[in-house]
């Protein structure tokens, strides 16, 4: 009697055991993963603090799934990084738009690890920086939204800006919004409920064009 208690009181053990590994070693949902990511930084010297809802619908993809997506997906793409006040500043207002179309997926894909870096000296182009092949990839994909790589006096080279939201429909992109809004001239600032208004239309625009909900009186 008293060995099967023993026995009893250690699988009992090892059932609390596993369903503790289970919650502790669990992947976290690419939500939540987000949310924290982005809420980290809050309170740190230098960075605003923004609030990230827990249901903000953020997929982290891969760079193969960018180049599917771009490719034949339908949706938004996000490319941007925490350190960015621009796109502190940005993503609340695009995940805010993309809650009021019911947009299942915001695909992210932080592209500042792989970019490259150039300047201009003495007339002449210098890459500090190489970029990684899958980000000369991108910036192809991307060529017809993205503008000139500034400060190079040479337009036909391009560069990706954060952050940059990409809208696509069947495999075509219909849109593209760079940064947040002209009259922002201080990003680690909130957006004035005007400005946060302004930008929201933005996107609000962006996704009735791929996602077909076009008000009569506005058109699309």
């Amino acid at each position: 009697m008293k060995k099967k208690i023993i026995i009893g009181i250690i699988v009992i053990a090892l059932i609390v055991l596993g369903i503790v590994l289970y919650f502790v070693l669990k992947p976290e949902s690419d939500n939540l993963k987000f949310k924290h990511e982005y809420e980290s930084l809050n309170s740190e010297k230098g960075y605003m603090d923004i609030t990230i809802s827990k249901d903000n619908n953020v997929k982290y993809a891969s760079f193969s799934e960018v180049k599917d997506f771009l490719k034949n997906g339908t949706g938004i793409l996000y490319l941007g990084f925490p350190e960015c006040p621009w796109c502190r500043n940005a993503i609340p207002v695009l995940l805010k738009a993309a809650k009021e179309n019911e947009v299942d997926t915001i695909l992210y894909f932080n592209a500042k690890p792989i970019r490259d870096e150039k300047e201009l000296k003495d007339g002449k182009i210098v890459t500090m920086k190489k970029g990684t092949k899958e980000y000369y990839e991108l910036v192809n994909l991307l060529k017809d939204v993205l503008g000139p790589y500034e400060g190079l006096e040479d337009d036909n080279i391009k560069r990706i800006y954060f952050p940059t939201a990409v809208f696509v429909m069947g495999g075509k992109i219909t849109g593209a919004h760079v940064g947040t809004i002209d009259s922002q001239a201080d990003p680690h600032k909130h957006l004035t409920a005007k400005q946060e208004k302004e930008l929201l239309n933005i996107y609000n625009k962006e996704i009735e064009k791929i996602y077909g909900i076009c008000e009569e009186e506005k058109g699309c």
